[in-house]
């Protein structure tokens, strides 16, 4: 997690974002973050669990909530609240929030220790807490935690639960080679192949014959609200601006250049450059072998040759570049020596150092007439990143302080836009043709991280270029439409939701006559409606595992099958109901493959780490003792998907 903040905590959000999420030691299958400390007490309505004696106060679980959507929204913009906790982001969040409790719990109870000093130094880590000379800035770390609206306390707990899981799970994880004696029958189960038949009975030969009742419509409707749940929209109001906003205030004067050109006169005077070839030898008695040879008259590159070594070539040397890479005697050595002569062995910081000086250059001196203009370039580009830091900061400031970007555009002659009402992906309901500008790309991120209330906010849109001012000009919460919006759409579904229903029934009736020694197609032909024909699937259980590939959900489910059973599958989405038979069980033999074997083996110890670790979290939870405030739970469940808002 620690590294993790580091990459993240490039923006408020980001950070944000970062501090959400642990990711230790490829167990990030069992843990989650906080961005608070939690709370202590008895378990309550204020309370969504218990974890030994610390409670998970409702705040701090609604924060890690909001914290774990904003990262599923960077790969799925347009997922709101609703549709993330009924695809379990609530049940999952939840118990990666216990296990970091319990595993600190655990910790503390069995002695190992997370001391204050361990987690001033990974405080010290984090970006931006460093003052002008380099060094943690009591100072710089308080901005650090206003910007981000967090507390010392917050991040200390934080640190210091990802210190008890990192000294804990990879110790756990530990195991020894799965032995062959286990791997051959897994990696031989890959082989296997089955085959068998699979028929669907679809919603639509099902569907009622005559429309729902209004109560009907709307207990439907009640029940499937976030199905139809409208995500999020957002009008954006925004203004650009870049370095030419002050580009009159950015021109170098004469008096700026002379003093320039003044504090930088050694890069002007006159200089040296040497072409050089070096040796580096570890003893002074090797190097004075080798120059030996080169004042008998070999060559640097015949040298090198028959001590097994290659010369270093460089051109353009300075002495101060010589200085850096060598040292300051080997600089001096070197350019008090004529072209085309070697310098004494000199000792630097890789040994001692065989110089030949092959060509000296002299660059003359540059009066100030002559780098007038290439000084103005450096003074202007320099005032101009000055004055924009300015500009940027004071505007901050301003929207801190209650200014709008009506205020500030003004203020600096810039043109507020407005979009209309968008999804976070940029996509306008009312337009489908709508096109957002590319801008917007950096914007539409920011902009629906923003509180719908709150300040407006700079985002550079080129880094240290361009900017744009951004604020929240109206919106839509996500929520489900008012049901006469939608009615024909609810009818449609209900009428599906029906049908599968009466599909499952007739699904079910033919799994017996299948079980009861009928052929799959003799009991499909003994329905009512006519349905579509019976088909033969085949493949390996290997297949199952193949990247890129999607097994079909039928083929799937044999492999849990015992060969001559029938069983039912649901097609999904209300479209009706699989019936799956399976015929044939081929048992595959691995032990003539002995990269399948090894492969297998390697997957099988990663299993087996993870299942050590998921182990001790389990142990953890026991030991230290977890209770849920079910209570609590499902309050927030209803109230993030929105059932109470349906109509």
């Amino acid at each position: 997690m620690i590294s993790f903040i580091r990459k993240l905590l490039g923006s408020r959000w980001g950070a944000m974002f970062a501090l959400a999420f642990v990711v230790l030691v490829g167990f990030a299958f069992a843990l989650g973050d906080v961005t608070g400390s939690g709370s202590f007490g008895g378990l309550g309505q204020g309370h969504v669990a218990k974890v030994g004696k610390k409670s998970i106060g409702l705040g701090e679980f609604q924060d890690l909530l909001d914290n774990s959507l904003r990262a599923e929204r960077r790969d799925n913009p347009t997922l709101d609240m609703a549709k993330f906790v009924e695809s379990g982001g609530l049940d999952g969040t939840l118990d990666r929030l216990i296990n970091r409790y319990a595993l600190s719990a655990f910790g503390e109870e069995h002695g190992i220790a997370v001391s204050k000093r361990l987690v001033d130094s990974e405080i010290r880590k984090l970006p931006n807490v460093n003052g002008p000379d380099g060094k943690f800035s009591e100072q710089a770390f308080q901005a650090f935690l206003q910007g981000l609206d967090l507390t010392e306390q917050m991040i200390r707990d934080d640190f210091t639960q990802n210190l008890y899981a990192q000294q804990i799970l990879p110790v756990a994880g530990v195991g020894a080679p799965a032995p062959n004696s286990l791997v051959l029958p897994y990696a031989s189960l890959l082989l296997e192949r089955r085959s068998g038949d699979v028929a669907l009975v679809p919603s639509q030969a099902f569907l009622p014959t005559t429309p729902p009742t209004d109560a009907q419509l709307q207990a439907f409707y009640r029940a499937n609200s976030a199905r139809f749940t409208i995500p999020e929209k957002r009008a954006i109001s925004y203004a650009f601006f870049d370095a030419s906003i002050v580009e009159g205030k950015a021109d170098a004067t004469p008096q700026e250049i002379a003093d320039y050109y003044k504090a930088n006169a050694k890069q002007y005077a006159a200089s040296q450059t040497l072409d050089i070839s070096q040796l580096v030898f570890p003893t002074e008695a090797a190097a004075k072998a080798a120059l030996a040879k080169l004042n008998a008259g070999q060559s640097m590159a015949a040298v090198a040759s028959e001590l097994g070594l290659s010369a270093t070539n460089s051109s353009g040397v300075t002495r101060e570049a010589l200085t850096s890479s060598a040292s300051k005697a080997v600089a001096d050595a070197v350019f008090a020596t004529a072209a085309g002569k070697t310098a004494a062995p000199t000792r630097g910081g890789l040994g001692w150092y065989l110089v030949k000086v092959n060509a000296v250059k002299q660059i003359a001196a540059r009066p100030l007439a002559s780098v007038s203009a290439e000084i103005a370039k450096t003074i202007e580009a320099e005032k101009r990143a000055e004055l924009l830091s300015d500009l940027t900061s004071e505007i901050e400031d301003e929207f801190a302080g209650g200014a709008t970007i009506a205020d500030m555009a003004k203020a600096n002659g810039l043109k507020v836009e407005t979009t209309p009402k968008l999804f976070a992906n940029g996509q306008n309901p009312a337009s489908p043709a709508y096109r957002p500008i590319p801008e917007m790309q950096r914007i539409l991120p920011a902009a629906f991280e923003m509180e719908t209330d709150g300040e407006a906010q700079l985002i550079e849109i080129v880094p240290g270029e361009k900017f744009a001012m951004v604020s929240v000009a109206d919106f839509e919460e996500a929520a489900p439409p008012p049901i006469a919006e939608v009615r024909d759409i609810v009818v449609q579904q209900w009428a599906l939701a029906e049908g599968s229903k009466r599909a499952k029934t007739a699904a079910e009736q033919v799994q017996r006559a299948v079980l009861g020694g009928k052929s799959l197609a003799e009991a499909m032909a003994s329905l009512p409606v006519k349905l579509p024909g019976v088909e033969t699937v085949s493949g390996t259980r290997m297949d199952l595992n193949r990247e890129g590939q999607q097994m079909p959900p039928p083929l799937a489910m044999m492999f849990a099958m015992k060969k001559g059973t029938a069983k039912t599958l649901d097609a999904g989405r209300n479209q009706g109901w699989f019936v799956v038979h399976l015929n044939e069980v081929i048992k595959g033999d691995a032990s003539k493959d002995p990269q399948l074997v090894a492969a297998r083996q390697q997957e099988m110890l990663s299993l087996l780490q993870q299942e050590y670790a998921a182990q001790l979290i389990n142990a953890a939870r026991t030991e230290v003792g977890v209770s849920k405030n079910e209570s609590a739970i499902k309050d927030i469940r209803r109230r993030l998907t929105n059932q109470d808002a349906a109509q």
